[in-house]
């Protein structure tokens, strides 16, 4: 070989040498940077599903002090649980979703403090597509209550919250618990109703629309001690509350739905709203 053709050669394997390893760690910076994005992206995923669980826990939690404190006050403000079967299907409940012993005992303790006065006491609002809503909370003091939920209100642009009204008379509140449907027969659903001093029985979908239930009816503090008598019984309460049942419904389009939903989701985050009932369809 010529020593120019030696030279040219030299020159082409030493470009050929750096563009190579040029290549080769932009590579693996690239790898790397894909890597430690990854798992970036995959601890955000982790943090955003925790945050949310937090979040649904926080809430489950929550209405379960509010029941609690209900269970206290509306029998004779009983803190004993064996003098108190409403408070020990509470507890019970609150053992299933491991509620923190502090936070049954302050919930407890916030309701030997309240005042007598604290009582239930309902808002309205119309809603998307016309829908009726009812905002349920226990409160001592309704004109702050009120006030807290207008400028909660105001944040998402809704319009203005009002006192209890016209609205409230378009439902029927009731207490009701419920078991699998197909634990018992519709005749044995009847005679059980009878039993438990419930004043009817129908066939429904559970608080999580997934399962077909007995649903139990009765006065809307009566609930609790339903769910007593069928436990006692041997049957397994799936889920139990008070509730406004609409006396006519209003069909709404997915839109509407939505934005709904939304609203509601909202308002049953705030502390001392027990529930948020409408006639939407």
């Amino acid at each position: 070989m010529s020593v120019t053709n030696l030279v040219r050669y030299c020159s082409l394997t030493s470009k050929l040498s750096c563009f190579t390893t040029r290549s080769l760690l932009f590579i693996q910076s690239s790898n790397c940077d894909a890597r430690r994005y990854a798992g970036h992206a995959h601890w955000q995923n982790i943090a955003k599903t925790k945050s949310t669980n937090d979040q649904l826990k926080g809430r489950i939690i929550g209405k379960l002090s509010t029941k609690i404190v209900t269970s206290i006050r509306q029998n004779g403000n009983v803190t004993d649980p064996q003098y108190n079967a409403v408070l020990r299907a509470t507890l019970e409940e609150c053992r299933k979703n491991n509620m923190p012993k502090e936070t049954i005992d302050r919930a407890i303790k916030r309701a030997i403090a309240q005042k007598d006065n604290t009582k239930q006491t309902l808002f309205e609002f119309v809603g998307p597509g016309r829908a009726f809503c009812i905002i349920e909370m226990m409160t001592e003091n309704p004109k702050r209550s009120f006030n807290y939920l207008n400028k909660s209100a105001a944040k998402i642009g809704i319009p203005e919250i009002s006192k209890s009204g016209q609205i409230a008379e378009y439902f029927d509140q009731r207490g009701y618990a419920c078991i699998e449907k197909a634990d018992i027969t519709e005749d044995k659903a009847t005679e059980l109703a009878i039993e438990i001093n419930a004043e009817e029985v129908i066939e429904a979908l559970d608080d999580d629309g997934e399962r077909t239930v007995w649903k139990f009816l009765g006065p809307p503090t009566f609930y609790g001690q339903m769910k007593v008598n069928l436990t006692q019984r041997g049957y397994t309460v799936t889920c139990d509350g008070s509730e406004f049942i609409p006396k006519v419904t209003v069909p709404l389009n997915d839109r509407d739905k939505a934005l709904l939903k939304q609203i509601i989701s909202m308002f049953e985050e705030l502390e001392q709203v027990e529930g948020v009932h409408t006639n939407a369809a």
